[in-house]
């Protein structure tokens, strides 16, 4: 990682790389466990459905903040194109939904040629928890097949 940008091939080998990625920024800005949770996973999933394309580019992740909201870039190193359709992304020709990364972060577009995901860092509301959750329980029950259910959540 330098000056805050770090480079990736998609896929399963930079699953781990992504994961100390995350750590650093979130210990070095204070973020919250939930937060964490949230933009790893989303930072993961963007890892995984980049790499259902098979192509052998390279992208670059980086973030920006005003400790109000952090914003995280994914921009193609090589000449690909990345468009947003309702819900889904375009690289190249590979549909890539994006329901999960929709639930979880505050804003998620594509902006320049580049993946823009928002989350407002500077408070997690128990409304807004409650909400994600709700989300993320729709998710899984419809992706993951049906969760168990936990009274204490």
């Amino acid at each position: 990682m330098k000056n805050n940008i770090f480079v990736f091939s998609p896929g399963v080998k930079s699953i781990r790389a992504i994961e100390n990625y995350t750590d650093k920024i979130c210990e070095n800005l204070f973020i919250n466990d939930t937060y964490y949770g949230n933009i790893l996973m989303c930072l993961t999933e963007i890892n995984d459905l980049l790499g259902r394309d098979n192509t052998d580019c390279n992208f670059e992740l980086y973030y920006k903040t005003d400790f109000k909201v952090l914003t995280f870039i994914i921009k193609p190193i090589e000449n690909k194109t990345i468009k947003r359709q309702k819900t889904k992304i375009t690289l190249d020709v590979s549909m890539i939904q994006t329901d999960l990364i929709l639930s979880l972060s505050d804003n998620f577009n594509v902006i320049d040629n580049s993946i823009v995901i928002d989350f407002k860092i500077g408070a997690l509301h128990k409304s807004i928890y409650e909400e994600r959750l709700k989300h993320l329980k729709k998710y899984f029950n419809k992706f993951a097949g049906v969760i168990e259910r936990h009274d204490h959540i």
